[in-house]
C-alpha cells in the first residue's frame, strides 16, 4: 500500500512543506538580526572596558609636532564645541586646546554626533552621552570615548 500522507513520498522520505521552509527561513532571519544587535568591539582594538578619554595620554597636539594625515583645519573647530570628520570627533574645549576621540559609539558602533550647544557628544542610536572631554555621562554605553592622538601644526589638525 502506498502512503499518501502529505509531506512524504512513496519511498517514505519526509518532504519539507512550504510552511516548514518559510518558518525555517524566518528563524534564520531573526537569528541574523539578533547577531547584528551585539556590542561593538573597541574600534582601536583596546579593551572596551578600560575607558579611553584621557587628555593626558597625548590626544592633544601642539605646534611643532610632526603629524600624519591632515584631517581638519583648526579654524573649523569651534571653541566649546567640535566636529566629526570620518570616524573622529575633534573638539576644542577651551581656546587652543584640541582633543580627538573615536566617533564610533562603544555600545553598538554608530557614529556619534558633534557636540551640541551644551558641549555634549550624543549617540543618535541610543542617546548615550559624553562630555566634551569624552567622558561618559549617560549610557547605555559603558565606557568613555577612545582617545585618538592628533597634532596641530600651522592651523592643521592631523592624526598622529
Amino acid at each position: 500500500m502506498t502512503d499518501t500522507r502529505a509531506g512524504s513520498d512513496p519511498a517514505g522520505r519526509v518532504l519539507a512543506s512550504r510552511r516548514g521552509v518559510m518558518c525555517g527561513l524566518a528563524g534564520l532571519g531573526a537569528a541574523g538580526a539578533l547577531a547584528a544587535c551585539g556590542t561593538a568591539e573597541s574600534p582601536n582594538g583596546s579593551d572596551p572596558t578600560s575607558g579611553g578619554a584621557d587628555a593626558t595620554t597625548g590626544s592633544t597636539g601642539s605646534a611643532g609636532e610632526t603629524g600624519g594625515t591632515g584631517i581638519a583645519a583648526a579654524a573649523d573647530v569651534p571653541v566649546g564645541g567640535g566636529i566629526v570628520v570620518d570616524e573622529t570627533v575633534i573638539v576644542q574645549p577651551t581656546a587652543d586646546e584640541f582633543l580627538a576621540f573615536s566617533a564610533v559609539c562603544p555600545h553598538q558602533g554608530a557614529i556619534v554626533a558633534a557636540p551640541d550647544a551644551d558641549g555634549n557628544i550624543i549617540c543618535p542610536r541610543h542617546q548615550s552621552t559624553w562630555t566634551i572631554d569624552g567622558e561618559l555621562e549617560e549610557g547605555p554605553a559603558e565606557t568613555n570615548l577612545s582617545a585618538v592622538e592628533i597634532t596641530v601644526e600651522d592651523g592643521q589638525i592631523s592624526l598622529a
